[in-house]
């Protein structure tokens, strides 16, 4: 256990001292901060429209940054001749694997994290920015019952971005185990092109499926057989459902409060699919690993 915690923080340290980790976590704040302030033009409805350009902006940038952790883990390693050296010392190739990708998805996040905290706080203040003439003057401070309304609702608007977050690191899981499984055998930049494939074609599972049935034939096999493999990234993706319905999680037995709980039990179903799925593809890693020559 001690040698496989030592490779997990090994590659975390690694990965959070590349030039693309802060590049790629500082692209998505300015992101963030930018858009922001921009307007929308959607009629008291930009609150909304940025929530789910924002969760969008934090997918992509975490998705490359796990990308690219993940896929230069195992390969560099192997490249430099350092993995001889790391596995004669009583450690199995199935903790090299997994360290990897844990090390590596540590290091998503923790990018996560802040750029979930920045987002949040950028979400509350955009409901003030975004008031309306009557509500203005609620955001501008006092007390009574309305300033606290309002504040509870910037709060409720705050909050529900963070399953969203938390479904952004459980895709990338997926994503960063199909990336470090080709990793094993594969060049980082062919691990990165094909888990982005996964990516795309992932997310088009459906019309794809609708589209090789009415195909038909051998190549419409072919095409299902590679989508059988393909996880289905949909499950992570419920953004229309957080940035146009107003949660209330601080107000228990309301309609808002049991709608926060199935969003969060919706989040625990999804987690165990990523968890079943990541498990997988580095079951698979770590064959193809045993079966390469280090030499």
């Amino acid at each position: 256990m001690r040698a496989l915690v030592g490779i997990i923080l090994n590659t975390f340290r690694v990965a959070v001292r590349q030039p693309f980790y802060y590049l790629l976590a500082g692209a998505g704040l300015a992101a963030l901060l930018v858009t922001m302030r921009l307007p929308f033009f959607t009629f008291y409805n930009d609150v909304d429209m940025y929530k789910d350009l924002g969760l969008s902006f934090i997918l992509v940038f975490l998705l490359l940054a796990g990308l690219l952790a993940a896929a230069t883990g195992v390969a560099r390693e192997v490249e430099d001749k350092t993995a001889q050296t790391i596995l004669a010392k009583a450690l199995g190739r199935w903790q090299f694997v997994l360290g990897k990708y844990l090390g590596a998805m540590a290091a998503v996040v923790l990018a996560a994290i802040v750029l979930g905290a920045v987002f949040a706080a950028a979400v509350y203040y955009r409901v003030e920015l975004d008031a309306g003439v009557l509500e203005r003057p609620y955001a501008q401070g006092g007390v009574g019952a309305e300033v606290a309304a309002f504040k509870a609702r910037q709060l409720a608007q705050a909050l529900t971005v963070v399953p969203g977050v938390v479904l952004v690191i459980l895709q990338v899981g997926v994503l960063a185990a199909v990336a470090t499984a080709l990793s094993t055998r594969l060049a980082p930049a062919a691990s990165v092109a094909l888990s982005l494939t996964a990516f795309v074609v992932g997310h088009l599972t459906s019309f794809l499926e609708g589209a090789v049935r009415a195909a038909g034939g051998v190549a419409a096999a072919v095409v299902q057989g590679i989508l059988t493999v393909v996880p289905f990234l949909e499950v992570f993706n419920i953004n229309q459902k957080l940035s146009h319905a107003m949660l209330t999680p601080l107000e228990a037995g309301s309609p808002g409060g049991a709608e926060w709980a199935a969003v969060w039990a919706y989040v625990g179903v999804s987690a165990l699919y990523a968890a079943a799925y990541a498990a997988a593809a580095i079951g698979m890693g770590v064959l193809l690993f045993r079966r390469r020559s280090l030499s």
